[in-house]
């Protein structure tokens, strides 16, 4: 017994020692950040004890904050060239008109241009403050249950004429009824993206697919199944190094920078998709893209599905 008190003490004074060398490392890194260096990273000192475990933590949060401020650099720099090259050509175009327009119509003209040019800068505006209003998750509130296949189906029509225009077809296969859980209008903005996207890299005379049905759950899946939507293309396709990038803001592949496009559309998709519960995959369709959503199927009683070929 007379030895516990000792032991106590020096047990105490251990611990007092450790958390003071934590806090110490801590506030190290903790003021390098505030000077703008994410690189200052709290020691390991091997053991595996829990300054390990702490330093670890602290290390990996650091890591993750440096990313983001990477990601936010390359998307100012990013937003700051797509609206820079728009509001460009308008200015020019309009200073060019102010000097050598010599008729109504040739001011009409230069006006009509740089409004085209203003209104790709809103329209960027706009997609970037909708991806940061759905990935705020704010959108939520207008989720309700409905049948997916009318709403597939409404897109489906509205891009026919569109391919059709372009001599491109598109072979459809739906079910009878996809019960779903969602907001629908932005669901289907999702759809429009992709399906635009096809349209808009298939060649003339080109084929899409679009193709939804319902997958029963696997063993130990948390939910009742999965609705999985795909739309694919035979057009110039992507690289595997394209695909892993290609929801990346304002990323473009190579070989689709000649065709007009903000580099944003893929984004939305992917921040409607996740909203939803969803997974977005890209693959090669050889050739060509497939982009498949796969979203949870609601907890209600399945309907007898069968398929519909249209």
């Amino acid at each position: 017994m007379p030895q516990l008190k000792p032991n106590l003490y020096s047990f105490g004074w251990v611990i007092r020692e450790m958390f003071q060398r934590i806090i110490h490392l801590i506030h190290k890194s903790t003021a390098a950040i505030t000077h703008g260096d994410f690189s200052q990273h709290i020691p390991l000192i091997g053991n595996g004890d829990e300054r390990d475990d702490v330093a670890i933590a602290v290390n990996t949060m650091l890591d993750g904050a440096s990313q983001q401020m990477d990601n936010v650099r390359q998307t100012s720099n990013a937003i700051a060239h797509d609206l820079r090259a728009p509001i460009a050509r308008a200015r020019s175009q309009l200073e060019d008109a102010a000097l050598h327009a010599h008729t109504e119509a040739e001011l009409r003209t230069a006006i009509n241009h740089a409004v085209e040019q203003l209104d790709h800068v809103t329209s960027i505006c706009n997609a970037l403050l909708r991806i940061a209003q759905i990935e705020a998750g704010g959108r939520r509130s207008a989720f309700t249950r409905f049948d997916l296949v009318p709403a597939l189906q409404d897109i489906l029509e509205l891009y026919t004429a569109v391919a059709e225009d372009r001599g491109i077809t598109i072979e459809a296969t739906l079910p009878a009824t996809l019960p779903f859980y969602g907001d629908r209008a932005m669901f289907q903005q999702a759809i429009a993206n992709v399906l635009d996207n096809a349209i808009k890299f298939s060649p003339s005379g080109g084929t899409i697919t679009y193709f939804a049905r319902f997958m029963p759950p696997q063993p130990h899946s948390e939910n009742d199944g999965t609705i999985e939507l795909t739309i694919a293309d035979h057009g110039i396709g992507m690289t595997a190094e394209d695909m892993a990038n290609a929801t990346k803001r304002f990323f473009r592949a190579e070989q689709t920078r000649h065709i007009s496009g903000s580099g944003l559309g893929l984004s939305v998709v992917q921040a409607i998709v996740h909203l939803h519960g969803g997974q977005l995959h890209l693959a090669n369709n050889n050739p060509g893209l497939s982009v498949r959503i796969d979203t949870p199927f609601p907890h209600t009683k399945i309907s007898k599905i069968t398929d519909i070929h249209r």
